[in-house]
């Protein structure tokens, strides 16, 4: 079976072409010069994201596939132009790759960029091939237009926490990986494969709210909810309290949990890699925003919590003491090795 080695760098740019297609609109010139060349006529802002992925911290090969680990990788780059409430573009990719690679296993891998970034409008345009020593590394840098990007420093005392979505199910799904990868190819597990292997950035959500003068604040769930509300609250200066019973969550999160020997902590609250978006919205018009998903066929928001005047989060139980948190959601620096 050919490697890397054998085709060489160029032969693997080649194939890369093969994959990608046209640019979109907004790219005069994608893969095949020094430079992507872009057209940046128009009043909207840009907005740039870079996300690294690298094997053994962010994917597993034992787990997943090669295009199942760049389609996660690249989705989760796209849900930071969703979290601004943009529109991705375009993407640029840079792939360091050992060079005993199995030639289809990298194109694998690169077609799983390719498929996704195509899927939510940013098709790929450009970026580099390096050979790496022993693991795999994928480095994406996306580009996007907002009209008035979302911030996180906008939420202010009064507003209401909502999320798109269900939590939880990341983490449902890396618990059975854990204990029994089998388990997770079974049907009733079909929903946790999904969102494991395929998650969803939430840029329809987003393009359906975008410029909505109730949406203050906003972040996607990368880290955590009760990590990414902390970091809501700190750009805001305002205290957020999340209510644990009104996290919404998929009874397959509950029927991984009965699967397992002990039973893990609870873990919708922490659960990182979610990818919903978590908003900060005026009091009174969660009603109005769902209204506007319904019209574009999307999921409602649900209320989670609320922003108050202080500082900090808190995980607040059903008689509103608050939820000692073994983490918070996932720091590089901080997690196991």
């Amino acid at each position: 079976m050919a490697t890397l080695r054998d085709i060489g760098e160029f032969g693997f740019i080649d194939r890369i072409r093969e994959l990608v297609g046209e640019p979109g609109p907004g790219v005069v010139r994608g893969i095949g010069d020094d430079c992507a060349v872009m057209d940046l006529s128009q009043p909207d802002k840009l907005l740039v994201t870079v996300d690294g992925a690298l094997e053994g911290r962010h994917f597993r090969l034992d787990w997943v596939s090669p295009y199942d680990a760049a389609r996660r990788s690249t989705a989760g780059a796209i849900s930071d132009i969703a979290a601004m409430g943009g529109r991705p573009f375009a993407t640029f990719c840079t792939a360091a790759i050992p060079a005993h690679t199995c030639t289809e296993h990298a194109t694998d891998l690169m077609r799983g960029v390719a498929d996704t970034a195509r899927k939510y409008g940013a098709p790929l345009v450009g970026g580099d091939i390096v050979g790496a020593f022993d693991r795999i590394m994928i480095d994406l840098v996306v580009l996007g237009w907002a009209e008035q990007p979302w911030l996180r420093s906008g939420a202010v005392p009064g507003d209401i926490l909502a999320v798109t979505g269900c939590l939880g199910e990341s983490a449902a799904a890396v618990n059975l990986l854990c204990s029994n990868p089998a388990l997770l190819n079974e049907p009733e597990f079909a929903r946790l494969r999904k969102r494991f292997t395929d998650p969803t950035p939430r840029v329809a959500e987003a393009r359906a709210l975008a410029g909505d003068p109730a949406v203050h604040a906003a972040i996607d769930i990368s880290d955590g909810l009760v990590q990414d509300a902390g970091h809501i609250a700190r750009e805001s200066g305002a205290r957020i309290e999340i209510l644990a019973g009104s996290i919404p969550v998929d009874p397959s999160c509950e029927a991984a949990g009965a699967c397992l020997p002990h039973r893990p902590p609870w873990s919708p609250a922490t659960s990182g890699e979610e990818y919903e978006l978590l908003l900060a919205v005026a009091p009174g018009e969660i009603e109005r925003l769902n209204e506007l998903l319904a019209k574009s066929g999307l999921g409602a928001l649900t209320a989670v919590g609320r922003v108050l005047e202080g500082q900090g989060v808190a995980l607040l139980g059903l008689d509103g003491e608050e939820l000692a948190l073994e983490t918070k959601g996932w720091d590089h620096f901080r997690a196991e090795q």
